[in-house]
């Protein structure tokens, strides 16, 4: 009998697809008002300078418009931000595919239109690992018992992460005929952190995201090989792509 190997997934998929549906969105009323904005920079500098200055500054007034428009839509943005941050995160987990590790992106949770970025199942254990991506400026800090992410707490946005691990745990549960207990990290990329570099809220645990792979290796063997196998069948088959991709 041969054994299920699982397929990967792709991560950032799900990012990817919103970003491009976004883009998609808004297509039409992006053009409409690049191409006002070009026409009234032509115009006024077919009046000041003739026509063939009105023309440059036309092409010119569209070409900016363009990039602002890339660069500061905020909700794409965010969507291509999210996707860079989740195949970074994936680069950074093939270290324990190496040892041994089954590492699932991108994956759909039952009854839910949410999804989980990278689930990791080996002999530490299993693990939800949600890829965070904030701007270089952005600081994660603790002040007076609470964490704080730039300017807002960090309870509201982990908590989407211990809602994934509990549904995962669940799912795994239910497929195994044995309790599932599934550990949520938060993998951060960009944001500023204190040096040690490592946060809990909720149960939820932030780092920066070079440090996860050797964060999870040290809570030890916790699984069997033959434990590890039946729990990764069961999460390729109970959690699918996301994004309705093929495995793998």
């Amino acid at each position: 009998m041969t054994a299920h190997t699982p397929g990967t997934g792709s991560a950032g998929a799900s990012a990817q697809a919103h970003y491009r549906a976004q883009l998609a969105r808004t297509w039409a009323r992006r053009w409409t008002a690049r191409a006002a904005f070009a026409v009234a920079a032509g115009g006024a500098g077919t009046w000041v300078l003739g026509w063939q200055a009105g023309l440059a500054a036309a092409v010119v007034a569209a070409a900016a418009d363009a990039v602002y428009r890339w660069r500061s839509h905020s909700g794409v943005t965010a969507w291509r931000k999210g996707a860079a941050g989740e195949r970074a995160t994936a680069r950074l987990l093939r270290r324990l595919e190496r040892a041994g590790y089954t590492v699932l992106h991108d994956r759909a949770l039952p009854a839910s239109r949410a999804n989980v970025d990278h689930l990791v199942i080996g002999p530490a254990g299993v693990f939800v690992v949600d890829s965070k991506k904030w701007d270089r400026r952005t600081r994660i800090s603790g002040v007076r018992g609470r964490i704080w992410i730039g300017k807002r707490p960090a309870r509201p946005v982990v908590a989407p992460v211990l809602f994934e691990a509990r549904t995962v745990g669940t799912a795994l549960t239910r497929a195994t005929g044995r309790q599932v207990d599934v550990v949520p990290v938060v993998a951060v990329h960009g944001a500023q952190m204190p040096q040690w570099g490592a946060l809990a809220v909720d149960g939820v645990t932030l780092l920066r995201a070079r440090r996860v792979p050797s964060w999870i290796l040290r809570h030890g063997r916790q699984l069997d090989a033959s434990t590890v196998g039946l729990l990764s069948a069961a999460a390729d088959s109970a959690l699918p792509p996301a994004a309705g991709g093929p495995h793998g």
